[in-house]
């Protein structure tokens, strides 16, 4: 048997293209591809595929190329060298340009370069590892560090409780964890206690290691694996590969036209997938990222005059967040070029607030689940654009090289190179990831319909919901309660002050002890997932069907 050097994912690419000229059924490494029925014209269909699916840039493919299998793999892996490579290559062309910036002072592409390579020098080549750190400098650097090593990140954060930061952990199968947190001081002793017998990296302490080349990564290599709420009461790894990464990047960055000069905020967590796009797309075009802590963004102005912000990435809540407490007024952002958000509904209000306070800015509402690479679909405003008269904006049309469809029931099903490949537990799989027309689809669990030539986001089928721009399923927390008082729970979404959404959890039963509770579930979840308020109702109204009447819940306490 032939040892084929390629992916499988190469050979189903070509296959599919091959197979529309030849029926053809297999691939043999050194046969002309002229000997499968290649043509002019599909050769032009084939050389697009290849650059929305692994990101090359077209000037790279020449007549060599195409010549057989072989050669053309040879290019794939050239020029799909992953996301620690690009950065290497982003710094060799711009060394002296700002790359990181904080409160504490600027470090070059060349300081970030060498920085990078020597955390990869000393935490080995490939595998999986976790980083654990705050929003600053030193986090970063390590974040390029294990790309540098080609090996697959697990972000995360001082915010979650030490026992589920560790549950993460033995999830991912993580070979080590790099911390950029001060030795010592408890809450980084308490993390490191609950993943005991897991080798652990001090960020800090990384010798000179001089000219370290960034290990290369294929396509289809893991980038990262982002852990989101999981409703099965554990949180679930999501797998995002270097190609992922690039068909994302290939399909937004050339509607933001950046590079040096620039400024992209960081107003995200690395375990919040938004992050993604603040990070390369400084980093892919020579663009400095601005490390904004979380007391800080909620003081946009302040932050982007400081820092000279160019391109600022928030949620909804954020703007109303800020609007609220007086930090959003009317031109005090008017030095910003693009202002992107996601991770929840927009309301046209909440346009309106951004709108006033960054006149000059293009206002592009994005969708995509993690699943999907960041962003799939994009609803952009120019600053002579009308705001639409809906109370929640649009989600817009797909973005290039994705395919977003609706089935019988209207769930949006989303297909493309940015589309991951499965969970970290291939068991969640089979629900989310099913095959229509000979393609994989990724079951969103949102419903959408089309309405004037664009796509409107109608809810969710199950009991997903997103606050602050976080995932949150009402089912993990369910049984997160569940499993402490013995009865059953409901986690419901609640409106809040100012049009800030919250938690709530009903108990079935006559009494609680809230603050026992919130405390408890504290202990397992994150911050973000612990109620906001709990109450007891002595009999959970049901529907005329014999349903569980959440709605008719939340209506009781209002």
């Amino acid at each position: 048997m032939i040892q084929k050097p390629w992916s499988a994912e190469f050979e189903e690419l070509l296959l599919d293209e091959l197979a529309l000229c030849d029926h053809t059924s297999s691939l043999e490494p050194d046969t002309p591809l002229a000997h499968y029925g290649l043509t002019s014209l599909s050769t032009l269909a084939l050389s697009s595929k290849l650059v929305s699916r692994y990101g090359i840039d077209p000037p790279a493919f020449d007549e060599r190329a195409f010549r057989t299998p072989r050669s053309l793999w040879k290019l794939v892996a050239r020029t799909s060298v992953g996301l620690g490579a690009r950065f290497a290559e982003v710094a060799s062309r711009y060394p002296d340009e700002p790359c990181l910036v904080d409160n504490t002072g600027t470090m070059t592409y060349a300081e970030t370069a060498a920085r990078a390579a020597a955390l990869a020098s000393a935490i080995g080549a490939g595998g999986v590892v976790a980083v654990l750190g705050e929003r600053e400098i030193a986090t970063y650097g390590a974040y390029l560090g294990v790309l540098y090593a080609g090996a697959t990140i697990v972000p995360l954060s001082m915010d979650f409780p030490p026992d589920r930061n560790a549950d993460i952990v033995r999830q991912a199968g993580a070979r080590c964890v790099v911390h950029t947190e001060p030795r010592g001081e408890k809450p980084l002793e308490d993390q490191l206690a609950a993943m005991s017998g897991v080798p652990v990296v001090d960020a800090h302490a990384m010798p000179d290691t001089g000219g370290f080349v960034p290990r290369p990564a294929t396509a289809d290599t893991p980038a990262y694996l982002l852990f989101t709420s999981g409703s099965t009461g554990r949180p679930k790894g999501v797998r995002i590969t270097h190609g992922n990464v690039a068909a994302f990047l290939t399909a937004a960055l050339p509607t933001f036209r950046t590079g040096p000069g620039e400024v992209f905020s960081q107003c995200h967590g690395l375990t919040f997938d938004f992050s993604v796009f603040e990070m390369w797309g400084a980093w892919s075009t020579g663009s400095a990222l601005a490390v904004v802590p979380r007391v800080h963004a909620l003081n946009p102005a302040g932050t982007i005059a400081k820092h000279g912000v160019t391109v600022w990435a928030c949620t909804p809540s954020l703007i109303e967040a800020a609007a609220a407490a007086g930090t959003l007024a009317p031109g005090s952002l008017s030095g910003l070029r693009h202002v992107v958000i996601g991770g929840e509904p927009l309301r046209g209000k909440t346009v309106a607030l951004a709108r006033a306070a960054a006149p000059n800015a293009i206002i592009d509402n994005v969708y995509g689940p993690t699943e999907t690479t960041v962003w799939v679909s994009t609803y952009r405003l120019t600053p002579a654009d009308p705001i639409p008269d809906h109370p929640i904006l649009p989600i817009g049309t797909p973005t290039s090289g994705a395919d977003i469809e609706l089935s019988d029931e209207g769930e949006l099903l989303v297909a493309g190179p940015q589309v991951f490949d499965g969970y970290a537990d291939p068991a969640l799989d089979k629900d989310k990831l099913i095959v229509q027309g000979g393609r994989s689809w990724y079951r969103t669990g949102d419903l959408g319909e089309w309405a004037e030539g664009v796509l409107h986001h109608r809810g969710r089928l199950d009991g997903q919901v997103k606050i602050r721009g976080y995932r949150i399923e009402l089912g993990e927390i369910e049984h997160a309660a569940t499993r402490l008082l013995g009865v059953r729970t409901v986690a419901a979404r609640i409106p809040g002050d100012k049009g800030n959404a919250g938690l709530a959890l009903f108990i079935e039963g006559t009494t609680v002890d809230e603050p026992w509770l919130r405390l408890e579930l504290g202990r397992s979840l994150p911050a973000y997932m612990v109620p906001d308020r709990v109450i007891a109702t002595e009999v959970f109204p049901l529907n005329p069907h014999g349903k569980l009447d959440r709605a008719h819940l939340v209506l009781q306490m209002m």
